[in-house]
């Protein structure tokens, strides 16, 4: 297998990662909710009564991020495991920020733009300039002041990225020396020492890769089996069952509102032998690439960057929107998911105008 060579079912992963961060936050601006249906249920009709079914799997989805920081770990790592010679950090570097940060800055525009017409036309709470230049500089999960900008509170991650990217040298080092194990192991005590910080309340570690890095790990560790063709020897069934047992404690840690660490480390084990199954078994599903659901996931895959960096304020603007129109939220949840097909459409826009341009040209540049 060559070094490069692009792996199909990484972006049907992607897709899917990216769905359940979509129809996890989509609740937010654009559905009255569960709750209010099952109390008052008098207020609603049959048909919104039914379909409120559908959005039962939905506030468990909004761990499925974990799902990116597992992919992003394969992809970083994955090119790095055959080399021939030795690695170029300053290009590794470069490649990073003209993949990133562009973009994001772009979108940090658009999002800007949007709290503030929000924040005019509706007075809008979430308009916060201190808040915005937090974002822009990366700064946002750090004290002073820690704290999103509420108008796209999904930028959250980016700079945990950044801060993945910038370990991975020492990673690459540690890897290279002492092996996954030790390198996972250490990882996994600097994680509980966070935790035991978080008692004391430095909450904020929580949005870091102080805490989160594991997570990061273990997908390059997945890419390093995958090189290493290594997965074929792992028992299917085994790997079946551990996902399972993850999913029932990852579901009894929020239905039981177990603490957070719980929640990240319970359903870091899910998505973890999850991506591992679906690395495992690429022949087979990959079978069915041509097939609709698979094709859709995948095209949202390629665009889910963008669709990441911009959905967040696309759903609070259409929100809104709908209620100058209709008065209240939409209690049909199957207009909730109507709201999908303009939103990803202007992100796939974003993804033409904006992110792939960006990509290109760095990549043009970096040929030269």
């Amino acid at each position: 297998m060559k070094k490069n060579e692009k792996i199909q079912i990484i972006d049907f992963l992607r897709g899917l990662s990216c769905l359940g961060v979509l129809l996890y936050h989509i609740r937010v601006d654009l559905w009255v909710g569960w709750w209010r249906i099952k109390q008052y249920p008098q207020d609603f009709s049959t048909l919104e009564r039914t379909v409120a079914w559908l959005s039962i799997p939905t506030p468990f989805l909004g761990y499925s991020v974990i799902l990116f920081f597992l992919i992003s770990g394969f992809c970083i790592h994955y090119p790095n495991t055959s080399l021939s010679k030795e690695l170029c950090w300053l290009t590794y570097f470069k490649r990073r920020f003209w993949r990133i940060y562009p973009t994001y800055l772009i979108a940090i525009l658009i999002t800007t733009l949007i709290s503030w017409y929000c924040h005019i036309q509706w007075n809008d709470a979430t308009w916060d300039w201190t808040r915005i230049l937090r974002v822009v500089s990366l700064s946002q999960n750090y004290p002073p002041n820690s704290g999103q900008f509420l108008t796209n509170p999904s930028l959250w991650t980016i700079p945990l990225e950044t801060e993945f990217y910038l370990l991975y040298p020492c990673a690459f080092l540690i890897i290279m020396k002492f092996g996954f194990v030790r390198l996972i192991s250490l990882a996994i005590l600097i994680s509980s020492i966070s935790i035991l910080l978080m008692n004391y309340k430095f909450q904020w570690i929580s949005f870091t890769a102080v805490f989160l890095w594991p997570s990061w790990l273990l997908g390059a560790f997945v890419a390093y089996l995958y090189r290493e063709n290594k997965l074929p020897n792992l028992n299917s069934i085994i790997i079946t069952i551990a996902l399972i047992i993850f999913l029932a404690f990852s579901l009894c840690s929020l239905l039981g509102k177990w603490v957070s660490w719980i929640h990240y480390a319970s359903w870091t084990g899910f998505y973890f032998f999850l991506f591992l199954l679906f690395i495992q078994n690429e022949n087979m599903i990959m079978q069915f690439r041509n097939n609709i659901f698979f094709v859709t996931i995948t095209w949202l895959g390629k665009i889910s960057f963008s669709l990441y960096l911009v959905h967040f304020p696309l759903f609070k603007l259409f929100g809104y929107w709908h209620r100058e129109i209709f008065s209240e939220k939409p209690a049909n949840f199957l207009i909730t998911l109507c709201y999908l097909i303009p939103v990803v459409l202007l992100a796939w826009c974003f993804f033409h105008i904006v992110e792939n341009p960006i990509h290109l040209w760095s990549k043009s540049r970096k040929d030269r």
